[in-house]
């Protein structure tokens, strides 16, 4: 009897808990996804390289692209063209609606340093990943050439 309810007492908390971590990993959201998401990102800033302004605002959900255009013009106008661009980390966040994306990049635009974070989203209720927010920081001080020797 008292083996029974010590049973009982370490098995109902052991399946709840198999029950909830079960939910966490609902069918809905592709595994294996992080690979789609990096290739959006590294087309993305391909594009931005490449001053294809129009074609990486695309890239947004229909109703945000007036906003990044901008975004993407006012930083083309104050930067001058991107030179130089590289991965430095990325995070995979799964919330309650999807799953967030979110890349590091260290960028360059003509002497100037940038560490810039994009970050793209996959909603549970949707089959495409987009770009949902783009931020740049500019280094503190410009990069001065290396000497060659």
């Amino acid at each position: 009897m008292i083996r029974s309810v010590y049973y009982k007492s370490l098995l109902l908390p052991l399946a709840v808990l198999l029950v909830a971590l079960t939910g966490c990993t609902s069918g809905s959201v592709p595994i294996g996804d992080e690979d789609e998401a990096r290739r959006i990102a590294e087309s993305y800033y391909a594009l931005l390289q490449n001053g294809e302004l129009a074609k990486a605002v695309e890239l947004y959900k229909p109703e945000q692209r007036g906003h990044w255009a901008m975004f993407l013009q006012n930083q083309a106008k104050e930067l001058g063209p991107m030179t130089k661009y590289s991965f430095k980390s990325n995070t995979v966040n799964t919330v309650f609606s999807g799953k967030f994306y979110i890349f590091q990049v260290s960028t360059r635009y003509g002497d100037q340093a940038a560490d810039e974070i994009v970050t793209l989203f996959l909603h549970v209720e949707e089959q495409n990943i987009h770009l949902v927010s783009h931020k740049v920081n500019l280094s503190r001080s410009k990069i001065t050439p290396t000497p060659a020797n």
